[in-house]
């Protein structure tokens, strides 16, 4: 009965549409805005103008458009230019009742205040309420990696694995393994822009920063090998991994899924434990620089973090690593 009722106001303010139905229209400034072109519009600006990557960006259209809903049916007469901290606090208090978890609650936050940012640059909004709203931080979980007797037995098990898919499987665990990719990075990795003899690949990673990534002569072998004997026998394309069984839309390239997969498959069947997902593997890659005693800021420039407050987290320690460094510092006379 409500949702009939809302349904018959929105055909005179499409401002109230159902949050089930088409994205609803803010109120800015007392005129009605299709909600559709304005989210097209901070999709721009997200991709633009603030330089975050497509998958970031559709993140952030996500949450903005979870915002739109909640304002036209808890606050149907608010303009988003009317919008508080106080509306906002309530929106984050609808999200927390909802069940969604802290991180995801500080990413939604991160998005409206993004958003507003684009409503001020066009005219739209004089005020960012949201940059007033302040969240607890979330307590992050426990970073998620492979020891080095783990990384090695996933590769000897996908080595060992008949056919072409885990030829290629192999040599893209390898380059995760070596580079520390991120998924995105390696999916869309161009063979143009690896060169063997130098021993670097250079790309354009998150945030369209271009980045240099040297490799292990390892590396530079199983590659070559992989460009000789097993890209031949895959679909024709300017990527350097494509997937044998991949459908038209992914024909010469390797999908994201399509990694997700191998990547879990790889990780059960080699007996490791925990989740597996590619995002771990550049994990692995940190951690085994940190632990090697390469000094954070030069780690920082590999992983590509802007800041260096991000790769401080992989200074994380096992009771191992402490047994180790006290017997190093006094040891036995």
């Amino acid at each position: 009965m409500a949702a009939r009722e809302l349904n018959r106001q929105n055909q005179i303010a499409p401002e109230l549409a159902l949050a089930q139905g088409p994205v609803p229209t803010g109120q800015l400034d007392g005129g009605a805005t299709d909600g559709a072109a304005l989210l097209a519009a901070y999709d721009a600006h997200l991709q633009l103008l603030e330089n975050r990557p497509k998958t970031t960006a559709g993140t952030y259209r996500s949450h903005v458009k979870g915002f739109l809903r909640y304002l036209a049916t808890a606050h149907p007469s608010v303009a988003l230019s009317e919008v508080t901290k106080l509306h906002i606090r309530a929106w984050f208090l609808h999200e927390a009742n909802r069940g969604i978890a802290p991180v995801t609650r500080s990413t939604k936050l991160f998005a409206v205040r993004s958003f507003y940012r684009f409503l001020i640059a066009e005219d739209m909004s004089e005020e960012n309420p949201a940059s007033l709203v302040t969240l607890a931080s979330p307590v992050r979980s426990r970073i998620e990696f492979y020891s080095d007797a783990e990384a090695d037995a996933i590769i000897e098990w996908a080595s060992v694995q008949p056919g072409l898919r885990w030829q290629v499987g192999r040599a893209m665990l390898l380059t995760l393994r070596y580079t520390g990719l991120r998924l995105d990075e390696l999916v869309n990795l161009r063979t143009e822009e690896v060169d063997l003899e130098a021993r670097r690949i250079s790309l354009v990673g998150k945030g369209r920063k271009p980045r240099v990534v040297p490799f292990p002569y390892l590396l530079a072998d199983a590659l070559r090998e992989y460009l000789d004997e097993v890209r031949p026998k895959l679909p024709a394309s300017s990527y350097l991994f494509a997937n044998p069984r991949g459908n038209r839309r992914l024909r010469g390239r390797y999908g994201p899924r399509a990694l997700h997969d191998l990547v879990a498959e790889a990780g059960t069947s080699a007996g490791a434990g925990g989740r597996h997902f590619p995002h771990r593997w550049r994990h692995t890659y940190a951690t085994s620089l940190i632990r090697r005693g390469v000094d954070i800021h030069v780690v920082q420039r590999l992983m590509g973090h802007s800041n260096i407050a991000t790769t401080s987290r992989y200074l994380h320690l096992s009771d191992a690593d402490l047994i180790d460094a006290i017997d190093r510092a006094f040891p036995e006379s």
